[in-house]
């Protein structure tokens, strides 16, 4: 998770929780599956050596063709592998005596990650499709009959392709109760034109943390920005614009943006944030954001969620 990646920041200043369970249905993009392929799926002509139906006992069924193209099924499981990432580790200060960690929704495990391995495995099915707020289980497990687990709020926003996770308590009193992940499947080949605006929501695990964003992607240019909308008081956020390439990720190799820039309009605010592009045709993008100082406490380490509209030229 991205806590062994940035521990020392997390520690400092970790992300709040939020209570409740809700569909968080309102104004979010809503997950539908994305057109069907067309993979050239005319019903076959019979030959001289097939047998010919017989229509007038067996009439085709409206709506009901007889090769329909398959729609795409959503990702059900993803695996993260930080063999390479060098800053990746479970440091003592935090984990000592612990080598097996586990969050689990509903007695399904979502995420499991061994100590030593560098990877970390999701079970997508364990969460709906949408933006969701649910109870999960946070656990950790070692020898000597070590196990650390506290009920936590988990925040979801799965799509077809990718999504994003985050959970917390409201105490904050142990740093093991609290962590965020982006996840993605990663797209090979980027549109060559035109540009496409993506709509989705920033969060943490408090849901007063919430806010919409807004993302621009101008494919021929391979450039893109956007905003995060005023939340909580906090003031409009521009995430700066800048040149999408394709770099290695946990998930595989990614377009995306690496470490852009983020501020407000005075420039009290700055930060910067990740994204990465997901689905075959780049419907989706997720990424994480960090920025400060801010009034809103526990609000400045996000996760974020877009869907885009059509591509236009």
């Amino acid at each position: 998770m991205q806590k062994k990646l940035v521990l020392s920041v997390l520690i400092a200043s970790l992300l709040t929780a939020c209570g409740g369970s809700s569909d968080n249905s309102n104004s979010n993009p809503q997950i539908t599956p994305p057109p069907p392929s067309d993979n050239n799926n005319t019903p076959q002509q019979p030959g001289d050596n097939q047998q010919q139906p017989n229509n007038s006992q067996n009439p085709p069924q409206p709506g009901n063709p007889q090769n329909p193209p398959q729609q795409p099924e959503p990702v059900k499981s993803l695996t993260a592998d930080y063999s390479t990432d060098t800053d990746y580790d479970w440091d003592d200060d935090v984990y000592k005596g612990y080598d097996t960690f586990t969050l689990t929704v509903g007695g399904k495990t979502l995420v499991k990650e061994v100590r030593g391995e560098k990877k970390q495995t999701l079970d997508l099915t364990a969460v709906p499709l949408g933006f969701k707020t649910l109870t999960a289980e946070n656990k950790y497990t070692g020898s000597n009959n070590a196990e650390y687990k506290s009920d936590v709020t988990l925040r979801s926003y799965r799509g077809f392709y990718a999504g994003a996770l985050t959970y917390g308590k409201d105490s904050r009193a142990n740093p093991l109760d609290d962590d965020y992940t982006p996840y993605y499947s990663p797209t090979v080949t980027l549109p060559n034109s035109g540009t496409a605006i993506y709509a989705g929501k920033v969060f943490n695990d408090r849901e007063a943390n919430d806010a919409d964003l807004t993302y621009t992607i101008h494919f021929g240019q391979k450039k893109g920005s956007g905003t995060v909308a005023a939340a909580n008081g906090r003031p409009e956020l521009t995430l700066q614009e800048k040149a999408i390439t394709q770099f290695a990720s946990p998930f595989g190799k990614t377009h995306g943006i690496d470490d852009g820039d983020v501020r407000n309009a005075d420039g009290k605010i700055t930060g910067s944030y990740n994204l990465y592009i997901a689905g075959p045709n780049a419907e989706e993008i997720v990424g994480d954001l960090n920025y400060g100082p801010s009034g809103n406490k526990h609000e400045t380490e996000q996760v974020f969620y877009g869907k885009r509209g059509d591509i236009t030229p």
